[in-house]
């Protein structure tokens, strides 16, 4: 799909129900972070995948701020005239799902945002910046090796090789502005947070990106879940757990039988 000149990846999936699945995939990533899900989605709808600018299929914009990549996801969501939206983000992916649903003119009936990092102190910040100088280097395939073993708890090699194929591919500039357009992002991410209207699912794990006490204090409404032995990719290294958790929430929510 053409948007705004960039050719951006994106693909339509058909399923049963009236939802429509709009996945957002984590910095460096691509839509294959999700290839779990898409046969229990497709239980309650379409699903549109895409890869974010600069990673997979999509090419590079030339600016990576967070209102650059919600932008993409509202262009695409008018241009395929969806309506009864449910945003799912992982990672990066569920904070472009906030900033995208401060568009009220998007028919956005849930959104699920799985490990967003939200609420980041200097230390998680430092981290950021270090993996940010990290991709100056030629030839990044041992950092991105030692990412990924880093990253995972107990999976199979076909997950890393998923993760691994997609962080070589990715384009290292386009990761690292959007590495630093998440940090300026997050500063305002409180206050975007108690504009959410919509029902959503917040799905943290093992790992540092997300504080359930201040999730839980900022919205009472909010549900919260927790994925049992995982770090930030549960998608892959935990879909039984991942998908039960929106499952149980699309059944509630749209009173799926």
């Amino acid at each position: 799909m053409n948007i705004d000149g960039v050719d951006i990846f994106v693909e339509q999936l058909a399923g049963e129900g009236d939802i429509n699945f709009i996945l957002i995939h984590n910095a460096g990533g691509n839509h294959q972070f999700f290839i779990h899900q898409i046969e229990m989605l497709k239980k309650y709808g379409n699903i549109i995948q895409l890869d974010l600018p600069g990673h997979g299929k999509s090419a590079k914009i030339p600016r990576y701020q967070m209102k650059d990549l919600s932008a993409i996801v509202s262009k695409i969501s008018k241009s395929l005239f969806l309506e009864n939206i449910c945003l799912i983000g992982l990672n990066n992916g569920a904070n472009i799902v906030i900033d995208t649903l401060m568009n009220d003119s998007l028919p956005v009936s849930s959104a699920v945002l799985i490990d967003p990092p939200l609420f980041m102190d200097k230390f998680f910040i430092e981290d950021i910046r270090n993996f940010i100088e990290a991709l100056e280097e030629k030839d990044i395939s041992t950092f991105v090796e030692l990412l990924v073993d880093s990253l995972f708890i107990s999976t199979d090699p076909y997950n890393k090789d998923i993760a691994t194929n997609a962080f070589c591919r990715a384009d290292k500039k386009s990761l690292q502005e959007t590495f630093k357009g998440l940090i300026e992002w997050d500063f305002s991410a409180q206050e975007l947070l108690t504009k959410i209207k919509c029902p959503s699912l917040f799905i943290l794990t093992d790992e540092h990106h997300c504080s359930y006490n201040k999730l839980r204090q900022l919205s009472p409404d909010f549900d919260i879940g927790k994925i049992i032995g995982s770090k930030c990719w549960a998608t892959l290294e935990a879909p039984e757990q991942v998908n039960a958790m929106i499952e149980r929430f699309l059944k509630i929510r749209y009173h799926c039988v």
